[in-house]
């Protein structure tokens, strides 16, 4: 079934192309870092915090789908929970093929799963269903991330760890910026996309390395637009507004929010989180809240 649906893309990949360069800009990839001085600025109130467990340690992507609400965890499993959102209570889950230290997920109007598979950098689809790989795509931007004058530095959530930490996966693909030893051949693998966001034949990803969001036709694999983030630690997205014309991309050094025209890049306000807050990972509004989850396997939330 999810054949025939990436086939149908296919057959209407023009009319969508179309549409899509129409509306959008073709790159804004050569503006400069944005100016945040100028942004309007507020803090929220307190973050909920702890208010259940996420289902397994490393909780790092989140969807909000009329089911309920989906997880993605980084760790080797790839489990993509189902939860109740009020509750926390595990309503089905599934393993993702072809993944690796995955950060962001989300289903499209086509009922097709994307899933930053950040430390092989891809994006894969899924079937929905039964977590079985249907496609893989590179993500654009992928590479090293860097270190660069003003970044602040990275940071953790202050919350104890909800679930025994598992044992190492592996290369993070964090790992070796900067001086390489002499015998080096080549430089680090680095990382991919975070965050997917569906719009129509669009995928919004961020991408740490690029420092930037990136806007891909589904069909063509071909980027629309892309603009960079606030920061240099960009995570989980959300739309703003039930057209989509505006998205939240949280910022986790920041530990922040920041509301993007969706068509221009513009960053339109910054919402901070109170000093203390636990970090963003994964973040989706639902009913007047921010839902939040922390790289140590607790759901938060905040009025939003």
């Amino acid at each position: 079934m999810n054949d025939l649906m990436l086939g149908r893309r296919h057959m209407l990949g023009g009319a969508a192309l179309l549409a899509a360069s129409v509306a959008l800009p073709r790159s804004l990839s050569a503006m400069p870092a944005p100016d945040l001085s100028k942004v309007k600025t507020r803090t929220t109130g307190p973050v909920e915090a702890m208010i259940y467990k996420a289902p397994h340690y490393g909780p790092n992507g989140m969807w909000m789908s009329p089911e309920g609400m989906w997880i993605i965890h980084q760790i080797d499993e790839n489990y993509a929970t189902l939860i109740d959102v009020d509750t926390g209570k595990v309503l089905r889950e599934i393993q993702c093929e072809g993944v690796f230290r995955s950060s962001g997920i989300c289903i499209d109007d086509e009922g097709v799963m994307w899933i930053g598979s950040t430390y092989n950098r891809l994006i894969v689809a899924c079937d929905a269903k039964t977590g079985k790989a249907i496609a893989k795509y590179s993500t654009p931007g992928a590479g090293q991330i860097y270190a660069q004058k003003g970044d602040l530095k990275g940071t953790r959530t202050p919350l104890k760890p909800a679930w025994p930490p598992p044992p190492p996966a592996g290369p993070s693909g964090r790992r070796g910026a900067g001086k390489q030893d002499l015998t080096a051949t080549e430089g680090p693998v680095g990382t991919g996309a975070h965050c997917p966001l569906p719009k129509g034949n669009l995928l919004y990803v961020d991408v740490p390395p690029a420092r930037a969001i990136f806007a891909i036709d589904k069909t063509t694999w071909e980027v629309q637009l892309s603009f960079p983030t606030a920061g240099d630690r960009p995570h989980d997205m959300a739309w703003a507004n039930a057209e989509k014309t505006k998205l939240w991309c949280s910022d986790s050094n920041l530990n922040a929010f920041f509301l993007h025209d969706a068509a221009t890049g513009e960053i339109l306000e910054r919402v901070n989180l109170p000093a203390g807050s636990p970090i963003i990972h994964g973040a989706k509004l639902h009913n007047g809240y921010m839902y939040m989850c922390d790289d140590v396997g607790w759901m938060n939330r905040v009025r939003f």
